[in-house]
């Protein structure tokens, strides 16, 4: 499953006329030809700004919460996992360039997007886009926030995923600072389970698929539970059975009970991933 992912995804696309969004999208489509999944196109350019919340640096700031987030079930369990995931193109790392393994990857990044993934400060929504404030914060984990840096390696377009903390952003005064993927640490799980980062498409996939990718949702927690009523509001319609199946376990009694269920078109795309085992 994961080579036809692999294979339809790289034919489908030409790293060098696409954008970041044109990426994941392309991505997206091939996971879910390929598998049990379902994805939910809003993001209409990737220039939807759709939070705010104040920085680090205590600047306000609009941005997006995140280009798409993933959000994976067990076929089995019933645990949910989810992660808002930033997508990211970088054409020229300096890393790969002078190293063979391409265990670091430097890109491009925006502030005040690290700065909202990584430190998940308190949030408000923008338009129909209407979040708990603690939508982040609530979540014990950091792979709540994460992001995904597409980049050609031997002429292959590679996919390498970091969740936000453990960037580092040398430079907080700069509106586009470098960040850097430690790839040293794809070895290594941490919280619940979770991956930290994966270097290329073939590793990221395969942690996807087996229920690695993102923190999971605690039904204790009324964002939480927010966040599982809202994905299946967006998706009515839409998801894949088995997902409907997930997201209602998870809720319970609560999979009505949502006063402030979306009324249009918020700017963040949505793929649900059925994966194969629990971690």
């Amino acid at each position: 499953m994961i080579s036809s992912v692999i294979t339809d995804f790289r034919s489908s696309i030409s790293f060098g006329k696409a954008d970041e969004v044109d990426l994941f999208r392309e991505l997206a489509k091939a996971i879910v030809k390929n598998s049990t999944s379902t994805f939910i196109d809003e993001t209409h350019g990737g220039k939807v700004c759709n939070v705010n919340f104040t920085s680090a640096t205590g600047k306000a700031e609009i941005c997006e919460i995140s280009d798409l987030l993933i959000v994976s079930h067990s076929a089995t369990g019933g645990r949910l996992r989810a992660t808002f995931w930033q997508a990211k193109k970088q054409a020229v790392s300096k890393w790969l360039n002078v190293t063979s393994t391409g265990s670091q990857l430097d890109f491009k990044g925006q502030f005040n997007q690290w700065d909202l993934l990584s430190r998940r400060p308190s949030i408000s929504g923008v338009a129909s886009f209407s979040p708990p404030s603690d939508l982040l914060s609530s979540f014990s984990s950091p792979s709540i926030g994460s992001f995904g840096v597409f980049h050609e390696k031997a002429s292959l377009v590679e996919v390498a995923y970091s969740v936000a903390e453990f960037l580092a952003c040398p430079s907080p005064a700069a509106k586009h600072p470098t960040l850097a993927i430690n790839g040293y640490l794809d070895k290594y799980h941490a919280f619940n389970g979770e991956v930290l980062t994966k270097r290329d498409l073939v590793s990221f996939l395969s942690a996807l698929f087996e229920f690695q990718v993102g923190a999971l949702l605690d039904p204790s927690q009324p964002s939480h539970k927010w966040l599982a009523r809202w994905v299946m509001t967006k998706t009515a319609g839409s998801a894949a059975p088995t997902a409907v199946a997930a997201l209602r376990r998870f809720l319970g009694e609560d999979v009505g009970d949502d006063s402030n269920a979306p009324t249009g078109a918020t700017g963040l795309s949505i793929l649900i991933v059925e994966a194969s085992d629990e971690a």
